[in-house]
């Protein structure tokens, strides 16, 4: 049931707060929350693919994976990525590249699920070098590459790395054929309006870190402390599901996230899911995922770059991080089917 237009975009928690680094611009980490839990799931898989079927969501959406820790450590996450690419979903992953194992047990899916996976690696320089990782982290980058598997590399800027700055650029001008990392913003998640998680002002972090030329930053700080108050129909074309248990829940950004839930999703898998839209209600400072959310057009009235341009990167040799397949997809917004 492949379509042109993603239908939905579904953040996913995952309920995993272990880690095998321990980053100081983590949000678990800022909330000392870290304490060994692995994703489990509370469903039968068979209820959860029924209750994912690209129909009950109104056609292929895009599944965004992401723990509190790491990712892939859990061995029960390999099994819910199969079972939504088999549900012909787009399915994105967000990992710190370290879990070589799970990366061999994902390249054993056939090629056609594996055409329709993205993997957003995230880069930890600091942690990867107190630990011996950076090896171990391009290695299995060049493993996913090799296969054709779409994906991108992030950091996320914190002041303790700056002056690694021009090491970390010679570093994938050699490992990446020149392709640098796409910047992230770092937010300091104990404050109620977010505030950039740095000693520099706004002005100062745009002109440090606009050096890696990603067009991610550029938007997201762009955005940054910028709030919208028009129209937006998240809770509708986006949402957020605790993977494990079904909850849904309209947006991220909330400061009290329980007065947004609104459905389980895998309660009842056979009716309609009740979607809503948070309209003009939106309570936070900026938009909590703007990189996604507003580039894949939750308020479609909004000029933005598209969400490919928030995430590829061509190397020298002319290769793209994205597949043509996957790049076509996520240029275009959120269109669900008429009636779903």
């Amino acid at each position: 049931m492949e379509g042109r237009h993603p239908a939905r975009f579904i953040n996913c928690y995952v309920d995993t707060q272990s880690c095998n680094l321990r980053c100081g611009y983590c949000y678990i980490g800022q909330r000392k929350a870290f304490d060994g839990t692995l994703f489990r799931c509370r469903y039968p898989l068979e209820t959860m693919r029924e209750a994912t079927l690209a129909e009950r969501l109104g056609g292929v959406c895009i599944f965004n994976l992401c723990a509190g820790g790491e990712t892939l450590l859990s061995p029960d996450i390999l099994p819910v990525i199969r079972m939504l690419l088999e549900n012909g979903h787009n399915v994105s992953v967000v990992t710190n590249g370290t879990a070589t194992a799970a990366f061999e047990r994902l390249l054993e899916l056939p090629e056609e699920l594996l055409s329709f996976l993205y993997i957003k690696f995230s880069f930890h320089f600091l942690e990867f070098e107190k630990r011996g990782l950076t090896g171990c982290f391009f290695a299995n980058v060049h493993r996913m590459q090799e296969r054709g598997i779409s994906f991108s590399i992030d950091i996320t800027p914190c002041d303790e790395l700056i002056p690694f700055i021009p090491k970390i650029k010679e570093m994938f001008w050699r490992e990446m054929d020149g392709a640098l990392p796409h910047i992230s913003v770092a937010r300091d998640t104990s404050s109620r309006e977010l505030r950039l998680l740095s000693r520099l002002s706004k002005e100062e972090y745009r002109e440090v870190w606009s050096v890696f030329d990603s067009a991610k930053f550029d938007y997201k700080i762009q955005e940054f402390l910028h709030p919208h108050r028009e129209y937006c129909r998240a809770g509708n074309l986006s949402f957020s599901l605790d993977l494990a248990g079904g909850n849904c829940r309209i947006c991220d950004g909330a400061p009290e996230p329980s007065k947004m839930d609104f459905y389980n999703l895998y309660e009842r898998p056979q009716e309609a899911v009740p979607f809503v839209e948070i309209g003009h209600g939106c309570p936070t400072a900026h938009c909590y995922n703007c990189h996604a959310l507003l580039t894949l057009g939750t308020i479609p009235e909004l000029e933005t770059p598209s969400y490919t341009q928030m995430l590829d990167r061509v190397e020298r040799s002319g290769r793209h991080w994205l597949s043509e397949r996957v790049r076509e997809f996520y240029s275009h917004r959120l269109m669900p089917a008429k009636g779903a």
